[in-house]
């Protein structure tokens, strides 16, 4: 004869059944005076969300309405946890994030439109904490034999490109340096690069790391790392910006097999399609790329030095801005 099992309830985070004796529970407290608890476990872990959220939302609800004296909970916070074969325990990490990666060149127009219009969201929306972010200011830049950069617009662009990488080498926090190169790409757009200094200033930094950096060798050094970075991505890249999500590049493959440029601009969805944690609530409006049709409101500047406009509006106009610095009047 098989002995009766005890009436036990094994609970994950995902539906709730109180049961007894083959009937739901009741939910008055004096509806089961005398009789037996419901035995109810949680297998949890701490930082999982879905189980922070069904403790918060759900299981806390037992304790309003009288139903805890009729349950004897029992948490066990241990979840997807391991014990190795020395004792120790590792936890399950949170999710991985999702690599992103922008190739760009600092006096392009698309490029600087792209930082300013879209990239900037991320640090608003919530996006960021799913996202591994990491800007490599070399663009369609060239290294000549004895080592000298020439750069596709100018001295000038080669000069910028060296002062946003000694940006993120003097500020290796991305909130830092991306606040910086977020204010000189916002004067690009605006046509008044030539005041790049005036970021110092109004971000509260110190100039001197990187006025120091890219005056000396250093900058030089960084600029070519940058250059092998961008020279080593496969496929090539053809033109900037050159957005890489989840070690994909952004391209569309059109009708006729050749590659679209005009993917980039949904690289939000990419993120959220690639992201294996809880997605930000910013994921829920994004449909991703496969099922609709990008419309690029920006164009593209060719590896070749030629330019493709997506429309008709005109180089210099000024950008949306969606990051507010902190002596902005709006």
């Amino acid at each position: 004869m098989i002995a009766p099992r005890p009436r036990r309830l094994l609970l994950l985070p995902v539906a709730l059944l109180l049961l007894a004796g083959g009937a739901f529970l009741p939910r008055s407290p004096a509806a089961v005076e005398g009789a037996e608890k419901v035995s109810l476990e949680l297998y949890y872990e701490s930082l999982c969300p879905y189980c922070s959220r069904f403790m918060v939302n759900h299981l806390a609800g037992i304790f309003e309405d009288g139903l805890i004296d009729a349950v004897d909970l029992r948490l066990v916070p241990y979840g997807n946890a391991r014990v190795g074969a020395n004792g120790d325990i590792s936890c399950q990490g949170p999710p991985e994030k999702v690599a992103v990666a922008l190739y760009y060149e600092s006096l392009c127009p698309y490029s600087a439109r792209f930082v300013v219009d879209r990239l900037a969201g991320v640090f608003e929306d919530g996006l960021l904490d799913a996202v591994d972010l990491t800007l490599v200011p070399y663009g369609n830049a060239r290294v000549h034999p004895g080592g000298e950069i020439s750069c596709q617009h100018g001295p000038y662009e080669c000069l910028l490109n060296t002062v946003e990488a000694c940006a993120i080498d003097a500020w290796p926090d991305l909130d830092v340096h991306f606040r910086f190169i977020y204010c000189v790409e916002d004067l690009v757009v605006k046509r008044q690069y030539k005041e790049w200094e005036s970021c110092f200033q109004k971000l509260g930094l110190a100039p001197e790391p990187v006025t120091g950096c890219y005056k000396s060798e250093q900058g030089h050094k960084l600029e070519l790392k940058y250059a092998n970075q961008t020279d080593a991505l496969v496929p090539p890249h053809r033109y900037v910006p050159w957005v890489v999500v989840d070690g994909q590049p952004l391209l569309e493959a059109s009708s006729t097999g050749i590659s679209s440029a005009l993917d980039y601009e949904n690289f939000e969805a990419y993120i959220c399609k690639a992201y294996k944690g809880s997605p930000p609530k910013v994921c829920e409006g994004l449909v991703h790329p496969a099922l609709q049709t990008a419309v690029a409101r920006n164009g593209v500047t060719y590896n070749s030095g030629g330019i493709e406009l997506a429309t008709a509006e005109e180089e210099g106009r000024d950008g949306k801005i969606k990051m507010r610095l902190p002596d902005d009047e709006n």
